[in-house]
């Protein structure tokens, strides 16, 4: 198959200008949808009584699918408390933690992560009895966390204010050894939560300090763009989804900032109560939900700049943390004790989805290692900011077939080809059709060594704020895919070590 070159019109240069004016300024502030009048998108189904003793906020919620756990972060409380995901009884305390945040509960290893903020530690917990194995000491104000898929970092913000400072620090954890193994100061004395993209490295940090968004490369551990925050004030939550490139920032003034998480460019804003916590996207109903003070506000998007306001659950005064467990179709907010009320967890049935809230199914994985082909992937994305995906694709030594053998999301190494990737590259040409939702390329072409023997497939997507068409977006795969071949002697290399850089 030939890769399909579009028609193009021509225009002259003195008319370019000003359409491409007046396509900005229509595409940068789109309005939501209005409020969707079809019933509530949250049905309270239990409400989780705490004992009387626990008092003030709560910050962060995690599940333990198998054995059916919920963890819950009263801050004040000094424990983290271990409820019956479906009855709300409290089956354990967790005790000895200073000030619990934010929880990381790994099923693989069996292992639950806890920041500590007044300890200024990350403390680590055995997932049967609760004992702590490991203590991973930080500076104070040990908070946010983001988790790496595929190389099972652990990333978490601390320092700042508390300390003196006026930088913070985002330090690595490897879960593999619960050890810290880098950190990276960053401008301003408070940190908030964080993004990361699973098939480029990227994380997004909220400086709530300076009111921008932080990027950082985490293949190379360094700052690369610093986006301001100019729509809406005090950006502490944040969620992204991936297919469409779109960043959603949460700010306590009652907005949700939505921007392109390519470029930064601010795009809209999604009205919500003040005083936000938590905010939630989830990619399988494309849904957004914002825990903020008294109640959680809930949009649907529509396409790719346009969202409906689902409606506002309420859920008690500072109420304002959740967690959205997909596998369940249950969200659940913890909502402090206020006057006579005793604090609790509100368990709430996602209603009337468009879409199932279903796992994905099942592929056929086979165990590969190709260290030297997965450090290549990280580096193409790494110095191609704007490339969504890579992957590349080859038959390890003494296989029979065709595996992917590196991404960006390692989680996806070891998938046979699929025919569809087969017929693509057929005619040898590039394949690149424009992928409307999610605006993007999606590049197929046969890959090459050095030498120009070829070696399998490459696959990339190549982001339409990169590329004005598909013959643009060809001739950018093909640049890159030279640039991949020049570090390729053979196949072979493909399975040795990675490079010292």
């Amino acid at each position: 198959m030939k890769a399909r070159i579009p028609f193009v019109l021509k225009l002259d240069s003195k008319c370019i200008l000003p359409l491409l004016f007046v396509a900005a300024s229509v595409c940068s502030f789109l309005p939501a949808y209005p409020q969707s009048t079809s019933p509530a998108p949250l049905e309270l189904v239990h409400t989780f009584q705490l004992p009387a003793d626990i008092t003030g906020n709560f910050d962060h919620l995690e599940i333990d699918l198998k054995r059916k756990r919920l963890f819950v972060t009263p801050e004040d409380f000094k424990a983290v408390l271990v409820l019956d995901a479906e009855s709300g009884k409290v089956l354990h305390k967790i005790d000895g933690i200073a000030r619990p945040h934010a929880l990381l509960y790994r099923p693989e290893t069996d292992r639950l992560y806890v920041t500590d903020g007044l300890d200024g530690s990350v403390r680590v917990f055995d997932g049967e009895n609760y004992r702590q194995v490991a203590r991973i000491p930080l500076l104070k104000d040990a908070d946010a966390i983001g988790f790496d898929i595929s190389r099972k970092y652990l990333y978490v913000d601390n320092g700042g204010g508390d300390v003196g400072q006026k930088f913070s620090m985002l330090s690595v954890i490897d879960t593999a050894s619960d050890s810290k193994l880098s950190e990276m100061k960053i401008h301003g004395d408070t940190l908030e939560a964080m993004a990361l993209d699973n098939y480029r490295p990227r994380i997004y940090v909220n400086d709530k300090a300076t009111n921008h968004v932080v990027v950082i490369d985490r293949f190379r551990n360094k700052q690369v763009a610093d986006w301001p925050i100019t729509l809406g004030k005090q950006n502490v939550a944040i969620a992204l989804d991936e297919q469409r490139q779109r960043l959603f920032v949460g700010c306590r003034s009652g907005q949700i900032v939505v921007l392109d998480s390519n470029t930064g460019k601010e795009l809209q804003t999604l009205s919500i109560a003040g005083g936000i916590d938590d905010l939630i996207y989830d990619p399988a109903t494309r849904r957004i939900y914002a825990a903020a003070n008294g109640e959680v506000d809930v949009y649907e998007q529509k396409d790719l700049d346009h969202y409906a306001r689902l409606g506002s659950v309420p859920t008690g005064i500072n109420a304002k943390t959740a967690r959205l467990v997909p596998q369940t179709e249950t969200l659940f907010v913890a909502a402090p004790k206020h006057a006579d009320q005793a604090a609790r967890v509100l368990a709430y049935r996602v209603a009337n989805a468009s879409t199932a809230m279903t796992a994905a199914p099942a592929v056929e994985q086979v165990s590969v290692k190709a260290p030297r082909a997965e450090q290549i992937a990280l580096e193409t994305l790494s110095d191609h900011p704007l490339l969504r995906k890579v992957g590349l694709h080859a038959i390890p030594p003494g296989g029979g077939k065709m595996l992917i053998i590196a991404n960006g999301n390692a989680t996806r190494v070891g998938i046979p080809t699929s025919q569809s990737d087969f017929a693509a590259v057929k005619s040898g040409g590039i394949y690149g059709p424009k992928i409307e939702d999610g605006q993007f390329y999606n590049m197929k072409m046969l890959m090459f060594d050095a030498q120009h023997r070829q070696i399998g497939i490459l696959v990339m997507e190549i982001a339409c704020t990169d590329a004005m068409s598909e013959e643009d977006a060809a001739k950018k795969a093909d640049a890159i895919r030279q640039e991949i071949a020049r570090k390729i002697p053979d196949v072979n290399s493909l399975f040795g070590p990675a490079n010292n850089e």
